[in-house]
């Protein structure tokens, strides 16, 4: 693990997108995650890379060691270096998750929030990797096509997909009723609709005896007051350096 960190940077070419250092993962689990990391890099052109290393040689944290391996070791696709990184050191439990160049627009602090609390760390809780790492993977092919469609994912847009699951699941069925029902409504042939209300008329017909105004309704308007935005409403808070990202514990 030392020579690794303290080796001469080298080309990008001869480190891979998995690098299984702790041996978290059989060899046909590496295999897998290493193809789909290669096949969602080339395809969204932003590296998606994890590492994994047995323990932390020094008193920096994993936020720190992630952007030391990023910048190192040459990770990050194209010119402006696009990625986002996984990194977990087994001994401390710690994991980092940081993000570089389009990476920051793809992964923003709510979605990278989301990844984590929702789909990798309580897999990593139970010390599934591969199968925490798959998730990472799932997210991140998500959060990319989303970002490259023009909308990525965010506060504002996260709940677009629910939405699209309950039209489905709840107007499906009432369009379909209101199918059913008109269909039933067309074979009562004996019910027509009144042309006149003389059949409700009394023959001596009818006197009125009194008249009041009533007030029925009210309406009233609302205007929203705006405020400065800020990470916690969206978007990517970066660092000094241009990263963004979250570390802790699993």
């Amino acid at each position: 693990m030392l020579a690794f960190l303290l080796a001469p940077a080298v080309s990008a070419s001869d480190w891979l997108l998995v690098e299984d250092l702790a041996g978290v993962l059989t060899v046909d689990e590496w295999a897998e995650l290493l193809r789909r990391a290669d096949r969602i890099s080339e395809r969204y052109r932003c590296d998606v890379a994890i590492i994994t290393i047995s323990e932390m040689t020094d008193d920096d944290g994993a936020y720190d060691w992630a952007w030391y391996i990023y910048e190192r070791y040459d990770y990050g696709y194209g010119s402006d270096k696009s990625g986002v990184l996984f990194f977990l050191s087994l001994a401390e439990r710690d994991f980092a998750l940081i993000a570089y160049g389009y990476g920051n627009t793809a992964f923003t602090d709510y979605g990278k929030d989301v990844m984590l609390d929702k789909h990798i760390l309580p897999l990593l809780k139970e010390d599934k990797y591969f199968e925490a790492f798959m998730a990472y993977f799932d997210k991140a092919e998500e959060f990319l096509r989303m970002a490259r469609d023009g909308t990525p994912f965010d506060r504002d847009n996260s709940g677009t997909t629910l939405v699209m699951k309950l039209a489905v699941v709840i107007l499906l069925p009432i369009l379909i009723a209101l199918f059913i029902c008109s269909k039933w409504k067309s074979q009562m042939k004996t019910a027509v609709r009144a042309r006149a209300a003389s059949n409700y008329i009394p023959a001596g017909g009818f006197n009125l005896t009194g008249q009041t105004d009533m007030y029925l309704y009210r309406t009233t308007e609302r205007r929203k007051v705006a405020t400065q935005s800020s990470s916690s409403s969206g978007g990517t808070t970066r660092d000094s350096r241009g990263y963004s990202g979250r570390s802790g514990k699993f």
